[in-house]
């Protein structure tokens, strides 16, 4: 299967969505169970606040990893479902994920992308975070 130009880009930006962001989100959500230390013993507004804001953002990478996680459960094709798992869960290789499945090296990177445009598309009808290719492009395109 050949991809599109904005195919290839959309798969780019999923990889580096589960390299990136997805790893700092992870990182970061795992500190909502955290609880702050307080320094002093005079609540301020200011403080309040600022905790308030670290909670909610927080709160959001968790929700993101929780989505993520979901979408990857939901998806009806299981082989697609196993091949982002292994890779960006489970951080196995593609020969460690090629092993596992009965499949070729190549099958599993083929198999992969195409699993890839299935999650950004699944992505973008449930959040705010779009990584299919060349959305922004098109809209300048037009204007």
């Amino acid at each position: 299967m050949t991809l599109s130009k904005q195919e290839k880009q959309t798969c780019d930006n999923v990889r580096k969505f589960f390299k990136t962001d997805f790893e700092r989100y992870s990182q970061l959500a795992e500190l909502a169970d955290l609880k702050s230390i307080r320094y002093d013993k005079t609540p301020s507004a200011s403080n309040i606040n600022h905790q308030e804001n670290k909670m909610i953002t927080t709160f959001y990478y968790k929700n993101i990893v929780e989505t993520v996680k979901g979408i990857i459960s939901r998806m009806h094709n299981e082989c697609y479902r196993d091949l982002i798992k292994y890779r960006h869960l489970e951080h196995l290789s593609y020969s460690q994920i090629a092993q596992r499945m009965n499949y070729g090296e190549s099958t599993v990177k083929i198999k992969i992308n195409q699993a890839y445009l299935l999650f950004a598309e699944m992505l973008a009808l449930v959040t705010d975070i779009d990584l299919r290719g060349g959305k922004e492009n098109e809209s300048k395109e037009n204007d």
